[in-house]
């Protein structure tokens, strides 16, 4: 099992929120405007919104 966690700054607000994907079973959709970046699990339907240059993605497990 290959999991990334997604984070960021919250847009219009300046607090960290993550987001957990499992790569190999989950189906992942990550969309950029001029401000917001948005990383959507589709899957289970859990997203975020973050300011577009704080998205950061490492590798969990």
């Amino acid at each position: 099992m290959t999991k990334l966690c997604y984070s960021g700054l919250k847009y219009k607000n300046d607090m960290e929120i993550k987001i957990l994907v499992d790569i190999q079973n989950d189906w992942v959709e990550i969309t950029h405007t001029k401000e917001v970046s948005q990383v959507m699990n589709k899957t289970s339907g859990e997203y975020i919104q973050v300011k577009r240059n704080t998205l950061k993605c490492e590798i969990v497990s």
